[in-house]
Formats: structure tokens, sequence, C-alpha cells
């Protein structure tokens, strides 16, 4: 009996021009905009204001670094933990040709996921508590598959890149850190502002980048069906607003698999970081039928 062919990397995950276009201008227009901005404004500005901006910039820069170690390092795996959720991601990098990723399993009882891909450092999986005890095997295999294909496509690179700048201003915009001196408190004002303006940009990719990414996860499971229903199960648990630091919601929301909502407000005006997931659904479902009846399988 004919052995079935591999299929390669290149087929499982086919080049998105739309995706590769967004991309581009992403990473282009976001690092503008901060530093074409911030450098405007340091000619511009009396110093104090100046220095009230790079001092805002510098107390962002400590609690994203805070945050991300707080929140990563601590949550890794060890050796022997959590053995079917290794497996599964060890089986699928194989599969699909991938750099096995660190794992960190965070005590969340929100049901999500993410994947980071800092340049020059390994792929970061993030999944909660909350996540292993809702989904099946199935519906675990079909997420971690998503969260893989935006390694695939490369976009966790680019929004791992772009998004940093962002998170840096608007940490340090919302911190209560450094007192009340005016100057810091024009200089929050200021860099709220160049937070929210950049953020555009990273918002419209992240919408697009999930279709794209839950069709890779059906190219590699072949399974639509347990992504969609892993879909219903995650979007029926993430409360309106988050437990743990909104500050941290709002800077990761692009990340995640299904959107943590935060309360009202500026970033509200960015539109949703993520497609409807009825949307989404219909999506997977039109490929469930593909498959059914032996045709390609498309987005």
């Amino acid at each position: 009996m004919a052995r079935a062919r591999t299929r390669t990397r290149d087929e499982l995950f086919p080049a998105d021009r739309g995706l590769m276009a967004r991309m581009v201008l992403v990473s282009v227009l976001t690092p503008l905009i901060v530093v074409g901005t911030l450098g405007t404004l340091a000619l511009v500005l009396p110093t104090k204001f100046a220095l009230g901006l790079v001092g805002v910039g510098a107390l962002g820069i400590v609690h994203v670094v805070r945050d991300a170690r707080r929140r990563s390092d601590e949550a890794l795996l060890g050796p022997g933990e959590e053995p079917e959720l290794v497996e599964i991601v060890e089986r699928l990098c194989l599969l699909a040709d991938l750099p096995v990723p660190e794992i960190a399993v965070h005590a969340e009882p929100q049901a999500n996921s993410w994947i980071v891909d800092p340049i020059g450092r390994p792929p970061r999986l993030h999944v909660t508590r909350g996540l292993l005890a809702l989904l099946d095997a199935a519906e675990l295999e079909a997420v971690v598959a998503h969260e893989l294909a935006h390694v695939a496509n490369r976009d966790a690179t680019v929004m791992t890149v772009v998004a940093t700048p962002v998170a840096v201003l608007m940490r340090g915009a919302t911190s209560n850190g450094a007192g009340y001196w005016f100057p810091i408190m024009v200089g929050r004002l200021l860099s709220g502002a160049i937070a929210f303006t950049a953020g555009f940009g990273s918002t419209a990719l992240s919408r697009y980048r999930e279709l794209t990414a839950d069709a890779g996860a059906v190219a590699l499971t072949g399974r639509p069906a347990a992504l969609a229903s892993a879909l219903r199960k995650v979007s029926g648990t993430v409360p309106p607003v988050p437990t743990y630091d909104l500050r941290l919601a709002a800077g990761q929301d692009a990340l995640h698999l299904v959107a943590t909502e935060t309360p009202g407000g500026l970033l509200k005006l960015h539109g949703p970081t993520h497609p409807k997931v009825e949307r989404r659904i219909a999506a997977l479902e039109r490929m469930e039928h593909a498959l059914a009846h032996g045709r390609r399988v498309v987005a």
C-alpha cells in the first residue's frame, strides 16, 4: 500500500498575499509613527516636557519587562509537566517542520492562548489553565495548531515586534508611578496618544491574521470542526472584564486566540482586534464541508 506523502511547510501554509501586504505595511508604518512622533516632539517640546516624555517611556519599559517576566518565566513548564500538551505541541511541530516553542501555562481561569516569536529567541506558546480544563484533546490540538500557524506565517514575529513599542508607551501612560509632576502628566498624555495612533496598524493586522491562522490549523490537523468547537467554548468563557490587570489585557488582546473585552474608551476606536467568532466558525464550517466533499479547502 502506498504511503501518504508528507506535506511540506509551504504546502501547509501557502503564502497569503493579503497577510504579507499587511505585515509589510505595519512593519514600516508603526515604527515610523512611533520614532517620527517621538523625534518631532523631542525637537519642539520645552526641555522639561521632553524629559517628562522620556521618563514615562522609561517607566513603561520597566513595567513591560517586569510584567512579561512575571507572567512568562514563572509559568514555563518544567520537565514532566503537562505531558499531553507537550506531546501535542511536539507532534504538530514535527508535522509542520517548525521549531518546538517554549511552553508557558498561566494560572488564569479564563480560557485563552497566544504565541510570541521575538527575533533571536525561541517562540513561546502561552496557554491558560482555564483553556486546558475546558477543551478536549482534539480541540486543544486545533488551538495549538492555530497558534503554530502564526509562527509559520511569520505574523507572530511581526506582531511581537510592532506591539512592543506600543505596549511600552501605553504602559507608561497608564502607570501611576513617577508622581504627578506636571511634565510627567503631559508625558503620559503624549505617550498614550502616540500609542493609540500607532496601534491602528497592529489591530488591523490582528483581525486578518486570525482567519489565516484558522485555515493553517485546518491544513495541519484536518479538523475544522474541532477548532470551531474550541472557539465556541472559549468565546463563552471570556468575561467582559478580565479578573487580572486590565492594562495587561489591553496590551495583549491582539495576540489572543479570542478577544478579552476591556471596558470602552479610546481603545474601542481602533475597532475589534479579532474577527467575530461567528465569522470564524462559519469559515470553518465551509472548510468542513469542502473536506467532506473532497474539495480544496479555502478560508
